[in-house]
């Protein structure tokens, strides 16, 4: 589903909306009304509640991925339909639909990730421009996690970061 029919679904009251994002994310900005459920819990349940008749479940993430895998969970495991927003809360945002953010929430994950990995890569070049050569191979192997990280769509260290106190609920 993309967002101008979903936000159709929504000015007509016809849209359940769940967040299989992390708590972090959807603290950071969510569609008003949107229950927040991250898929690692949702995949824990055998039971879901069927939306009510006439109302359509929609499944959001960040970016399409992990509502897809909530919504095959559901679909296989609950026997319940939901439809995903395609290139979900990206979308949502690029189109500049309202977005709910609460107060005191920490920096996107994918910014955090940026920012350390910055950081990391600038300290060991100059180590190994000024104290040794050895440091260089430090920017080649975060150059690798980066590779890893976009063709699996999962980056490790924004898994690591998301279990951080700040990151949570």
């Amino acid at each position: 589903m993309n967002t101008t029919e979903l936000e159709k679904l929504i000015r007509d009251g016809q849209a359940e909306l769940l967040d299989v994002r992390t708590a972090m994310e959807f603290r950071s900005g969510h569609i008003r009304g949107a229950v927040h459920l991250p898929v690692d819990e949702l995949e824990k349940r055998e039971h879901f509640e069927v939306p009510a008749e006439g109302r359509t479940l929609c499944l959001i993430c960040q970016s399409g991925k992990r509502a897809e895998r909530a919504r095959r969970h559901l679909e296989e495991c609950c026997g319940v339909k939901a439809c995903v927003l395609e290139q979900g809360m990206n979308a949502w945002q690029d189109a500049g639909l309202p977005v709910v953010r609460e107060a005191g929430a920490a920096l996107p994950l994918i910014r955090q990730v940026q920012i350390i990995i910055g950081l990391v890569n600038l300290l060991t070049l100059s180590l190994g421009v000024w104290v040794h050569p050895l440091w260089l191979s430090v920017p080649a192997l975060t150059s690798c996690g980066l590779l890893a990280a976009g063709l699996t769509g999962t980056c490790g260290l924004a898994l690591l970061l998301a279990r951080l106190p700040w990151n949570r609920a």
